[in-house]
């Protein structure tokens, strides 16, 4: 049986912040991140990947600030864009519970959290599991990818609609097939919480995107002492793989790269990413 609780504290600014979380499992200290698309949460992005990775390890699944059951103040942790503001959130969970350094397993937004936190505080970062992170620049790049455009333009206008998630949802992973109506409505419901339609957590930047969000070219990422694996799926259609090249500074990172994946590679493809994680986690 899962545990379901709540971590509370303060920013630095003195606004409260909750985050929801379930923990299972026991053994060394993994937090579980999720993406950033709309109606996203822990529990559902990593529901194939639980049961496998909590037979060797104490999962900490969190919704960030922004999503999920969690307070809907991302931007209140005063960071200089979303990515830093989501590795300032996972920080403040850390000490909240008392845990001094975890893996971190991030998926996207999640992803980019992860590394901003390894950045800020590399003494409090274990290994790094990151899918498809955001932040990475594709050479020749005219701009976002549609599915980027999709997520972060969801709650401006007339806000969500089914139309506006099923649009956005095709492009989380390469099989279609594998997206169903019970998954597309517990989405939408989770998405259209009155409270984060008051505050999204992602809106186009106003000024365009700058070193906030391209986090690959942070020219801390070349010292990083992490072991890190990438994991991206080749048809990542929200971050595509050309985005994974300037990753590369990474000293201690590996890649792997999946067929007939998008952009969920740990939903899409469980068993492979399973038995990938707990070969990388288990490794000296």
């Amino acid at each position: 049986m899962s545990e379901l609780h709540y971590a509370q504290g303060q920013t630095e600014s003195g606004a409260p912040w909750q985050v929801h979380y379930e923990v299972h499992g026991c053994g060394p200290d993994v937090i579980m991140l999720h993406g950033g698309g709309p109606g996203a949460t822990g529990a559902s992005n990593y529901s194939k990947n639980i049961a496998a990775l909590s037979a060797q390890f104490r999962l900490w699944v969190i919704d960030f600030p922004g999503w999920g059951k969690s307070t809907k103040n991302l931007n209140a942790f005063g960071g200089i864009g979303p990515f830093h503001n989501g590795g300032r959130a996972i920080k403040a969970f850390m000490d909240a519970m008392g845990i001094q350094k975890a893996h971190l397993i991030g998926n996207s937004f999640g992803g980019s959290s992860a590394l901003c936190l390894a950045m800020d505080h590399p003494e409090r970062v274990e290994k790094l599991v990151l899918m498809g992170p955001g932040g990475g620049v594709a050479k020749d790049a005219k701009g976002p990818t549609e599915g980027i455009k999709l997520l972060l333009t969801y709650y401006l206008g007339e806000g969500p609609t089914m139309e506006k998630l099923q649009a956005f949802i095709k492009h989380l992973v390469f099989d279609q097939g594998l997206i169903t109506p019970e998954i597309l409505k517990a989405r939408f419901e989770a998405s259209n919480d009155p409270e984060i339609r008051a505050n999204p957590p992602l809106v186009p930047p106003t000024e365009g995107p700058g070193k906030e969000t391209f986090i690959s070219l942070d020219p801390r990422l070349g010292n990083l002492p992490h072991r890190a694996m990438f994991v991206w799926g080749l048809q990542d259609r929200v971050n595509v793989v050309e985005g994974m090249e300037p990753f590369r500074a990474m000293p201690n990172a590996d890649f792997v790269l999946l067929a007939n994946c998008g952009h969920w590679a740990q939903w899409e493809h469980p068993d492979r990413f399973n038995d990938l994680v707990l070969g990388f986690l288990r490794s000296a």
